[in-house]
């Protein structure tokens, strides 16, 4: 009997260790687990660094000089296309890391590149430099600081247009339909830009007015004429007004918004062609 209660003692001292040791790991292990992830994170840090310094890279003031020359590179912006959509550096083109691979097959391996990330010790553009590299890629720069220390340094860039965000509305001069209208009859020198789709162009539009789609206006810049009052007109207002911060932020600065626009040019029974 003394030996059976004696068992029944060890194994329940056994038992209550056992529940302790299964208390202290439930407890420390979300401790331990952000000591891994933290670890992991600063070697990921760590790795980009190294990456980042032996990778030559560009300065804004460098790169700034390079656009003024006309020099010919490739500016490719990793950054999400929310982020790029918002605020880029001309000419840029947007390919996201995640789509830097499959870009691999279609970038030529000549042409010079200047990786642009968010900002400066960035494991996106180690990535993207890596990629690169791996691939047989020679001519590869980034730009030190990033997209972040570009503005910071108020160097240009194009904004989406925000009618909500004051710099942009600064940017931007009006016209209604009336006025415009009135121009048109006078035969004022005018450059009238639809900033629709091709579709809703075709199914009616301003007589002598070009149609080139708020997306396409950076790299059909070269098709905007300068030294004419410029005309931008969609449906609403909204795209115009979009189309015309880009304009400015390109240089264009004699641009004018159809405040009112095409719905309201129409109903006023003003003319339209197909």
């Amino acid at each position: 009997m003394q030996e059976k209660a004696n068992n029944n003692a060890i194994a329940l001292l056994v038992g209550f260790f056992l529940i302790i040791l299964i208390a202290l790991l439930t407890i420390f292990r979300p401790f331990s687990a952000k000591n891994d992830s933290a670890a992991k994170n600063a070697s990921r840090q760590q790795i980009a660094a190294e990456k980042l310094n032996t990778s030559p890279k560009i300065s804004d003031s460098e790169l700034s000089k390079k656009i003024q020359g006309k020099e010919k590179m490739m500016l490719i912006d990793i950054r999400s296309e929310t982020e790029y959509a918002s605020e880029h550096l001309l000419d840029s083109q947007n390919i996201p890391l995640a789509d830097i691979n499959a870009a691999l097959k279609i970038l030529d391996k000549h042409t010079t590149y200047v990786l642009i990330g968010a900002d400066g010790i960035s494991e996106p553009v180690a990535e993207a430099l890596g990629a690169l590299s791996d691939s047989g890629f020679e001519k590869i720069y980034y730009l030190e600081g990033g997209f972040s220390a570009w503005k910071n340094n108020y160097y240009p860039t194009i904004s989406e247009g925000d009618p909500n965000r004051f710099t942009d509305q600064s940017k931007v001069s009006y016209i209604q339909t009336d006025a415009l209208q009135e121009m048109i009859v006078s035969g004022a020198d005018l450059a009238i830009i639809d900033v629709r789709k091709n579709n809703q162009f075709s199914e009616g539009h301003l007589e002598g007015s070009i149609n080139i789609f708020l997306d396409d206006l950076e790299k059909r810049k070269n098709d905007i004429p300068f030294g004419k009052k410029i005309i931008l007109c969609d449906n609403d207002g909204l795209w115009a007004f979009k189309a015309a911060v880009k304009l400015f932020d390109m240089g264009f600065f004699n641009t004018f918004v159809l405040s009112d626009g095409l719905d309201s040019w129409k109903k006023k029974g003003y003319a339209t062609v197909k």
